[in-house]
């Protein structure tokens, strides 16, 4: 079985469901600690002007080693409303728009406390929206005490997996060498971006995967 995993994040980029959908069961690594400035709390969209990013305020200060499922959203900012304003207007020429307009306006309308909790239910929209089925578990679910290239060792060990798919980013700090101990196949995401048409002229990549679905809806998957 090929796990793969990755930290929650909110509206996810092409990578993290192109690893979901090539895995057989897929982890949010939820009980991770969380980086400010990161993709934990915001994605970028596109705009006529170039890309703006959808941040959610989350409440950091004095707690820097806070796991991602224990971070608090900062309810005192309308951000909610900040958020499905800017999709609505960057992408009201969007083919799809139309389409998933009403699951956005339901997902905007809930008001989640924490960011983990928030950040799930962007990827739950997302991975439907796309028709991914992988299985899908959080890291907290294990209960590991252990950290780092060891902690991914100790979870494909818990959950079966044979083989362990990492985002390539990762080659320069994976300690390969844990992974052979355990007798886990380790394997490299292989990922290039394709272009595929946006609301505005030309290509740009590395956005959220929401610019992918409300410009292809059901074509989306083409290019994950």
């Amino acid at each position: 079985m090929r796990l793969s995993a990755h930290q929650l994040q909110y509206m996810p980029g092409l990578r993290f469901f192109s690893k979901m959908k090539g895995s057989d069961l897929f982890i949010y690594l939820d009980d991770v600690q969380y980086e400010k400035r990161e993709f934990q709390n915001r994605n970028r969209i596109r705009t006529k002007d170039g890309r703006q990013y959808l941040t959610v305020p989350a409440m950091v200060k004095g707690k820097f080693s806070q796991n991602i499922n224990t971070v608090e959203i900062n309810s005192t900012r309308e951000w909610r409303g900040e958020h499905l304003r800017a999709v609505k207007i960057n992408y009201a020429r969007s083919k799809y728009l139309k389409e998933y307009l009403p699951a956005l306006e339901a997902l905007y309308a809930k008001n989640h406390v924490l960011l983990g909790e928030l950040a799930s239910a962007t990827v739950a929209f997302l991975k439907d929206a796309f028709g991914i089925e992988t299985p899908v578990r959080f890291s907290s679910e294990f209960k590991l005490a252990s950290a780092s290239t060891q902690r991914l060792v100790d979870l494909c060990s818990a959950a079966g997996a044979d083989e362990y798919l990492s985002g390539a980013g990762a080659r320069e700090y994976l300690d390969e060498e844990l992974f052979v101990k355990s007798r886990i196949r380790l394997s490299w995401q292989d990922f290039n971006p394709l272009p595929y048409p946006q609301a505005f002229e030309g290509f740009m990549p590395d956005l959220s995967a929401l610019d992918l679905l409300l410009n292809c809806g059901p074509d989306s998957v083409k290019y994950l």
